[in-house]
């Protein structure tokens, strides 16, 4: 049987413990677990990765866990705030808690393991509660550096017996007895590297952590789902009441993730959550079916698996949670120190547990680009009134940006189409664009698309030998793509025409670009994703050019297109041409580039009908 555990109200007090052996130190750090701050260079970690388990735990320093005992129950009762009580205290198949730095979430996992050890079905062969626990990471660099040492904020390395390490997993097996009988706790920390499902092949545990689950690939969590809840044989349970014979999870925590990022999917989107849920059921199912078979015996039924998220409120919110374990100065430090890095766009994310966008460089449009001005808050509906013109980026990672003009020049970008995933040849991406339109421009009328001059040249995926990308594209979609020839093609006339519709004065209250939310690559890009980078020329003289590796960057090329094809041929943009001469000042007032006069005389500028045969004006 397992061990009954009596959730008081919060604040209310300690919980009884199943340990009969004394106790060690507190199971959390000082610092309240605000985590290790491993300062390991790289030579220490290569150092530890080469030793055995023992060696490489004896040598790991850090404000650890005290003692030789397993942690008790009372010892893991402190909880930094509801949300981790919650996460502390469930028992489902995959458990999420996100927050800020220093709120407490990575100690809080730790203690659940050791309570759910505890809470183990006893085995019906001999009595003893087995538990096994599997650490993941992507490198053992990741698995010594911070991994283990959060560990050992809550499990003494004194304790148990350590082994493997040299490379390869490492074990740490810890034996101890309570009031109801022996347990067998066993953690096991073991990195993944570059195929994911050859490294897990084979795995049988209780439970799986994810430390720091957002910078993992999302094929962890399909993968392990199918490990968890083979630990200890089923042959402990027989004879158990069906509810006591599944007990497995995936425990994951992290921090604000990226809006793309699977973490964010899964656990944020409840819809989604349940999907996958569902989809995670059939897939457990068909997996018990198979052993079914292989075993010769009928298959069981498996439950269905349950998806519960838990989101700490961020630092300044009503509810910020382990900030009884902090001192005053903790996070107005850490924004501090991000801004000096030149990071503060870490700030709301890794402090104020804000979902956005993870900077890869300076975004090219940093100062002009505001969301709360240039993204509309709802959906921005289709005019059937008015045309539509789009603008077109070409390859086989195409991008699309659909617009219609309001007013003087007023850019409504209704959406785009981009699919980094794939790699499609001109005609699907025309026929994809087309049902696009049909379906967020339904009866819309084209009025032009400009693309990218490059989509001019010969395809070699048409047996025309005539045909072009723009070709192919315009004709699948059912309209003419025209090439952008303003400006040959340069980056800088481009960055022009964004620039111009960005710093457009607000008129009726609409700026010169309003994009939909639905727009995530050309938000994205705006925000964070498309950045300055460097070129180096034929001299070997170094520039700065938008990174063309990020595929935002496909999608801003589609916008340039769209915006420039409605600049006049010198270039000159519709804003500038608009203003009047009035606004510049009395052209006798005026320089050579609007500016003050250059002299005295009553005729200011440079004046052009000089003498050629006497151009410094000695003869009179």
């Amino acid at each position: 049987m397992s061990v009954n555990l009596v959730t008081g109200e919060w604040g209310g007090g300690v919980l009884r413990s199943a340990s009969g052996e004394g106790r060690g130190g507190p199971g959390h750090a000082a610092n309240g677990g605000a985590g290790i701050q491993t300062a390991l260079d790289p030579d220490t970690l290569a150092k530890l990765e080469g030793l055995g388990a023992k060696e490489a735990i004896e040598s790991l320093e850090g404000d650890f866990a005290g003692g030789n005992s397993f942690p008790g129950l009372e010892e893991t009762a402190y909880f930094p705030g509801p949300k981790a009580q919650g996460f502390y205290f469930d028992d489902g198949d995959v458990v999420g808690i996100q927050g800020p730095v220093g709120s407490g979430k990575t100690t809080t996992l730790m203690k659940s393991r050791a309570r759910r050890a505890i809470c183990m079905p006893r085995s019906t062969v001999d009595g003893v509660r087995r538990y096994k626990v599997l650490f993941i990471r992507e490198t053992y660099r990741q698995v010594w550096s911070t991994t283990i040492p959060s560990y050992l904020e809550t499990f003494p390395k004194a304790l148990g017996k350590w082994s493997g390490g040299r490379g390869d997993p490492v074990t740490h097996v810890i034996h101890f007895e309570d009031a109801f009988g022996p347990i067998e706790f066993t953690a096991e920390f073991m990195a993944f590297g570059d195929d994911i499902i050859a490294s897990m092949r084979g795995i049988q545990t209780t439970d799986i952590v994810l430390n720091e689950a957002d910078t993992m690939p999302g094929e962890i969590l399909s993968v392990g789902i199918g490990r968890i809840d083979r630990y200890p044989a089923k042959t402990h349970f027989e004879g158990l009441p069906p509810e006591l014979r599944s007990y497995g999870q995936i425990a994951c925590d992290f921090n604000a993730p990226d809006e793309d990022n699977w973490a964010f999917r899964v656990f944020h989107d409840e819809e989604r959550r349940r999907g996958l849920a569902a989809e995670l059921t059939l897939a457990m199912q068909a997996d018990e079916d198979t052993r079914a078979r292989e075993e010769h015996r009928p298959p069981r039924t498996v439950k269905p698996v349950r998806i519960e998220f838990y989101n700490q409120p961020g630092y300044g919110e009503p509810g910020c949670e382990n900030l009884a374990k902090l001192s005053s100065s903790y996070y107005p430090r850490q924004i501090m120190s991000m801004k000096l890095e030149g990071r503060g766009d870490m700030v709301d994310r890794l402090v104020y547990n804000k979902v956005v966008y993870l900077r890869q460089g300076e975004p090219v449009f940093k100062r002009e680009f505001r969301r709360r001005i240039h993204v509309a808050e709802e959906t921005i509906p289709f005019d059937p009134r008015l045309p539509l013109l789009l603008g077109l980026d070409q390859g086989f990672k195409g991008a699309a940006i659909v617009a219609q003009l309001v007013g003087f020049f007023r850019w409504r970008i209704l959406g785009e189409l981009h699919f980094p995933d794939e790699r499609l040849f001109a005609q699907v991406f025309g026929q994809r664009l087309r049902e696009f339109l049909d379906e967020r421009c339904p009866g819309g009328r084209i009025e032009a698309g400009w693309g990218d001059m490059a989509g001019e040249h010969g395809a070699s995926q048409s047996a025309d030998e005539n045909a072009t990308w723009n070709l192919m594209v315009g004709r699948a979609a059912g309209f003419h793509i025209r090439p952008s020839i303003i400006g040959q093609n340069r980056i800088q006339p481009r960055l022009e025409a964004v620039r111009a519709a960005l710093e457009a004065p607000l008129e009726a209250g609409e700026p010169g670009l309003l994009i939909d939310p639905s727009c995530r690559f050309l938000i994205r890009g705006f925000e964070a994703r498309y950045v300055w980078g460097e070129e180096v020329d034929s001299s070997g003289d170094k520039r700065k050019v938008p990174n063309k590796k990020l595929t935002e960057a496909n999608v801003h090329d589609a916008l340039q297109y769209l915006l420039l094809g409605q600049h006049r041929a010198d270039g000159i943009s519709p804003y500038v041409a608009r203003l009047s001469d009035k606004r510049k000042g009395p052209q006798s007032m005026r320089g050579h580039n609007g500016g003050p006069p250059l002299s005295d005389s009553p005729q200011g500028g440079l004046r052009t009908g000089w003498n050629v045969l006497d151009p410094y004006g000695e003869r009179s």
